[in-house]
C-alpha cells in the first residue's frame, strides 16, 4: 500500500494540483485504504477557481487573434450661411461711386445757401452670401482587444489499477459566439498534463491547437491520419457571430492514461463559455462521475 499512496502522490504532483484542493471532498471521490483518493470525478473548472496551476500561464492570445482597428463613424456635415460686404467695381477695375444726399448730424438732408441738397460721392457696395460647411468630429469606435480566459478539465481513476485507452474525442466544450466581434481566426489553445498508472509523467508527441473561423468562409478538420505518436488536438470550426458551437478536444494513439489536467485558453471577448462534458469513448470511462460546474464543492 506505501508504494500505491505514492504513486497517488506522484500522479498529483504530475497534475499540479495543491493539496488542499482535496479538502474535503470525501463526498465525491473514492479512496484507498491509506486515505488517498484513487477516484476523483470528471471536473471542469475555471482559472479563477485557484484549485488548479495552468499547465502554460503564458499563452498569448492577442497575437494572432483578429484584432479590428478603430474605426470612424460618418456624420453629415453642418453648413451655415455667410454673408460679408464687397465693394462693387467698375469695368476698367476701379470702384464704382454714387452721389448721394449728404445729411445733417440730426439726419436731415444737407442744403446748400439756395436750399439745394447737398450731395457727396460715396463706393458702392454689394452683398454677398454664401453656404460654408462647418468641419465636423467624427466619433471613435474604439479597437477590438482579445482577453484571455481558461478552464481545465480534471479527472483522475486508478481504482482498478490499470491504465485506461480511450480515442477520438474525449472533452466537448459548448462555446457562444458574442456578437460585433470581428470577422477572422481565433485560436482555442490546448495545454495537457497527463499521467499513467504508474504515477509518469506522459508528454504528447505534439498538441495541435484549434481554430475557429468566424464570418470568414470554411475551414478544413484537422488532419492527424499520418500521425504516429500521442497527439491532442482541437476541432477547427466555421462559424458566424451569435452563432453556438461545439469544441472537441480529441486524442489519436493513447498510450494509457490514469489521469489529466487539460487546459483550453479562448478569448472572453471573443467567446462565451457555456458548459463541457466528457464525450465518445472517455465518456464510458467517465460516467459514473459528477460533473463538476467551477469551484470543487465540499
Amino acid at each position: 500500500m506505501k508504494n500505491f499512496a505514492k504513486r497517488i502522490v506522484a500522479i498529483f504532483a504530475v497534475l499540479a494540483v495543491a493539496a488542499t484542493t482535496f479538502a474535503g471532498c470525501t463526498k465525491k471521490e473514492e479512496t484507498s485504504t491509506t486515505g488517498a483518493p484513487t477516484k476523483y470525478p470528471f471536473e471542469i473548472g475555471e482559472a479563477a477557481d485557484n484549485a488548479l496551476t495552468p499547465g502554460d500561464p503564458n499563452l498569448d492570445l492577442n497575437a494572432e487573434d483578429p484584432v479590428a482597428p478603430a474605426t470612424e463613424a460618418e456624420a453629415e456635415p453642418a453648413t451655415e450661411i455667410a454673408t460679408e460686404i464687397e465693394e462693387a467695381t467698375e469695368a476698367d477695375g476701379q470702384a464704382a461711386t454714387q452721389y448721394v444726399a449728404a445729411t445733417e448730424a440730426d439726419g436731415q438732408e444737407a442744403t446748400d445757401a439756395q436750399g439745394a441738397v447737398v450731395t457727396e460721392a460715396v463706393k458702392v457696395t454689394n452683398v454677398v452670401t454664401s453656404v460654408v460647411t462647418k468641419p465636423v468630429e467624427k466619433a471613435t469606435t474604439p479597437a477590438y482587444v482579445a482577453k484571455e480566459d481558461g478552464r481545465y478539465a480534471m479527472w483522475l481513476d486508478i481504482s482498478e489499477d490499470k491504465n485506461f485507452f480511450f480515442e477520438n474525442e474525449m472533452i466537448t466544450a459548448k462555446f457562444k459566439v458574442k456578437e460585433g466581434i470581428p470577422d477572422g481566426d481565433y485560436k482555442i489553445r490546448i495545454s495537457p498534463d497527463l499521467s499513467d498508472v504508474a504515477g509518469v509523467a506522459i508528454y504528447p508527441e505534439k498538441t495541435i491547437d484549434g481554430t475557429i473561423r468566424v464570418n470568414n468562409g470554411t475551414i478544413e478538420a484537422v488532419d492527424v491520419s499520418k500521425e504516429t505518436g500521442m497527439v491532442f488536438y482541437g476541432d477547427n470550426i466555421a462559424c458566424k457571430q451569435g452563432d453556438t458551437f461545439d469544441f472537441n478536444i480529441n486524442i489519436k494513439n493513447n498510450s494509457g492514461l490514469v489521469a489529466f489536467c487539460i487546459w483550453f485558453y479562448f478569448d472572453s471577448n471573443a467567446f462565451e463559455f457555456i458548459e463541457a462534458h466528457p464525450s465518445g469513448e472517455f465518456e464510458a470511462i467517465a460516467r459514473n462521475t459528477d460533473i463538476g460546474g467551477g469551484k470543487i464543492k465540499e
